[in-house]
């Protein structure tokens, strides 16, 4: 799945702070993308702003609530298959419905990105009728040399983007987990990140995968 360009860009930068609090704080706090940081119980901890403006609620009530509170429903099996795969990879994308505390409906596409800090998942995400302009001007990081994946490192991380994990991902093509990783690796320093979850959300924001 293609990120929006403003949101994959979000999820760049998220993915690449992971690990470094201070940063991570600054990304989230100034972000003009929404984005929502819960605990292993699916607790709302932290807010921005615009994920405020999103979910049309007050600071103090959202953090009453558990993501389970705001979806609907029939789509709890789904939520915890996003939530399943979010523990299991490090990170999840997917299109997702909130149902807002006005009874409002949200249609958004996502990015969650696990332990972005100790104990708190982080997730970005960007209501499906808002424009790039909507969600602010984000700066792109720069694209030299980023469009030289190979067919085979493309299609790694269109795999991961897919939830798939890298012994999973060796089996599917018959490669050696030590290729898989080399390949891995590889993409990483063309995309000029330290992690899977970096290069998912650097090659969705470049167009190189869906």
């Amino acid at each position: 799945m293609r990120l929006p360009s403003a949101l994959g860009s979000a999820a760049e930068r998220v993915a690449g702070a992971r690990g470094e609090p201070a940063r991570l704080r600054t990304i989230f706090q100034s972000s003009p993308v929404p984005m929502v940081m819960v605990d292993k119980d699916r607790r709302y901890v932290h807010v921005n702003a615009p994920a405020l403006l999103a979910f049309r609620v007050g600071l103090s009530d959202i953090r009453e609530r558990r993501i389970d509170d705001l979806t609907p429903p029939h789509l709890l099996p789904t939520m915890n298959g996003f939530w399943r795969r979010l523990n299991e990879n490090g990170y999840v994308t997917g299109r997702y419905d909130v149902a807002n505390p006005d009874g409002t409906r949200l249609r958004v596409v996502f990015y969650a990105l696990a332990n972005a800090l100790p104990g708190l998942h982080l997730a970005a995400f960007a209501p499906e009728d808002w424009s790039d302009l909507d969600l602010g001007a984000l700066d792109p990081a720069p694209d030299g040399g980023r469009s030289d994946l190979t067919a085979r490192e493309r299609q790694l991380l269109q795999l991961a983007a897919q939830g798939r994990s890298g012994p999973r991902i060796a089996e599917e093509l018959s490669l050696s987990p030590a290729t898989v990783k080399k390949h891995f690796e590889r993409a990483n320093a063309k995309l000029g990140v330290r992690d899977r979850a970096a290069a998912v959300a650097t090659a969705m924001r470049l167009g190189l995968i869906d």
